[in-house]
């Protein structure tokens, strides 16, 4: 079944067949990742009921900044008490992503941010391999364990 048709058909419980589906794994996981796409739909509702943290990546831009809190009153209006995390790629040292990021900074689950470089555009347009030596590498490991930290404190 495609997303689309997830979306579209008239399932009972649907919200829930995530949930329903992982209960079937005969493995243990310590983290599943799950990648949704940015909209409020199925799919993030089914995401949302089986997740025990979200990360949020977003850029420093006014309509990222809007889309949280209408994230943030998705996740509200569902009854779901679930601590989200942000991180801000893409981050230009502009003026307005400057003034965005002050925005964002001081929430209590900001994990930390990416500067945008061109190397690693190519690299995710081209499907490239990744240089473990380059420096955002490094500010992503950063922030992982930052956010390993945060969570063992929970």
């Amino acid at each position: 079944m495609s997303l689309y048709q997830f979306n579209s058909e008239t399932i009972l419980f649907k919200e829930m067949r995530l949930k329903e589906n992982l209960k079937l794994l005969n493995i243990k996981y310590d983290y599943i990742i799950l990648d949704t796409n940015p909209s409020l739909d199925f799919a993030l509702v089914n995401a949302l009921v089986v997740s025990d943290y979200i990360i949020v990546p977003m850029t420093a831009e006014k309509w990222a900044v809007e889309s949280l809190q209408l994230l943030e009153h998705f996740i509200k209006k569902a009854g779901l008490k679930i601590p989200i995390f942000l991180i801000v790629t893409r981050f230009r040292t502009n003026k307005t992503h400057k003034y965005l990021l002050n925005l964002i900074e001081p929430r209590e689950n900001f994990l930390g941010s990416i500067k945008e470089r061109e190397d690693l555009n190519r690299k995710i347009a081209n499907n490239a391999t990744f240089d473990l030596d380059k420096d955002y590498i490094k500010e992503y490991q950063d922030i992982f364990n930052k956010f390993f930290k945060k969570i063992d404190m929970i």
